[in-house]
């Protein structure tokens, strides 16, 4: 039978960033402390001149064009991200699909913060398995970056937020990743630890309490999930090519690999490199991997994806181009 997939893909870094040296001088947070928690020497972050849809509208041209397709064969459009959008009661997904010219899509949003693209393409994959002729354009868009107060030094362990957007075809004709199995699980209990709150018209996020033992809650929802997806496809950890992970923290990352039992050339670090991009950390990733033709057809690839709230999530892809 054949399974719709990701057909296509294209991530837009932006050109504008800012130092970490800078990021220290605002908080006032030691260089060796920040360095730990922004390793990069620079952040990514898109201009305070141009609008998060327009980042996403640019995206969304490129991987139409990758994928030969125009707007008007689009049947959803899905923005995902944290909510936070360019305007409030506003839809950003229809802002994009009137940029396009995507009359004939249905289009909205999705927020589940650095979990919302996994959900978003779990969403559109199954859409498309039962409407085989349809596709769907999913757009992971955030500007992270402006979510932060980086001269509030509590919000320290956000200061390598920073900026991207991914666009990604879903549909049946020739897939370059199908989703074999998504698991995803919410521990409600770590809900309250970080609040947006409105300042000046802003956004920004803050940390309402210290509580210990995130990175243990974060190493065990992910193995589970793993776990789980793998007992769905009769697949066990040896069959997994690549695991990639949110460049978030570098301590998770290694605690998970560690806890798994995999190699650091069994995944991708591009801490030293850039800031969190948000949801277009592991397709960043993943483009390196094809650009060094590390991947095969037949390889399978296992996607972790987390957010605030908190979440967790794993997506089993299958190279199948």
């Amino acid at each position: 039978m054949t399974r719709a997939g990701i057909t296509a893909f294209e991530t837009v870094i932006p050109p504008g960033n800012v130092s970490r040296q800078d990021i220290a001088r605002l908080s006032g947070v030691d260089a060796k402390e920040l360095e730990e928690i922004l390793p990069a020497p620079f952040l990514s972050i898109f201009d305070t001149d141009k609008s998060d849809w327009e980042y996403a509208t640019e995206a969304a041209q490129r991987v139409l064009e990758q994928g030969n397709m125009a707007a008007s064969q689009l049947d959803w459009i899905i923005y995902c991200g944290s909510g936070v959008w360019d305007k409030p009661f506003w839809s950003p997904a229809a802002k994009v699909a009137e940029q396009l010219g995507a009359t004939q899509a249905h289009c909205f949003e999705v927020v589940n913060f650095c979990n919302a693209g996994a959900t978003g393409i779990a969403i559109a994959t199954g859409w498309v398995n039962a409407n085989p002729e349809k596709t769907a354009l999913v757009i992971i868009c955030d500007r992270l970056s402006g979510l932060i107060d980086h001269a509030d030094s509590a919000s320290r362990a956000l200061f390598n937020f920073g900026d991207s957007v991914t666009a990604l075809l879903v549909g049946i004709e020739c897939p370059l990743l199908t989703l074999s199995a998504c698991d995803m699980q919410t521990d409600p209990t770590w809900c309250d630890m970080y609040q947006g709150e409105y300042r000046q018209g802003r956004v920004l996020a803050r940390k309402n309490y210290t509580r210990k033992g995130l990175l243990q809650v974060y190493v065990e929802m992910l193995s589970q999930l793993l776990d789980r997806s793998l007992s769905k496809t009769g697949l066990n950890l040896l069959d997994i090519k690549f695991l990639l992970i949110n460049q978030g923290d570098i301590n998770v990352h290694n605690a998970l690999l560690t806890r798994l039992a995999l190699p650091n050339e069994r995944s991708v670090f591009n801490y030293h490199a850039n800031g969190h991009l948000g949801g277009g950390d592991n397709w960043i990733a993943l483009r390196q991997l094809l650009k060094t033709e590390r991947l095969q057809k037949g390889d399978m690839l296992a996607m972790a994806t987390s957010a605030m709230g908190f979440s967790w999530g794993i997506s089993l892809f299958e190279v199948t181009r």
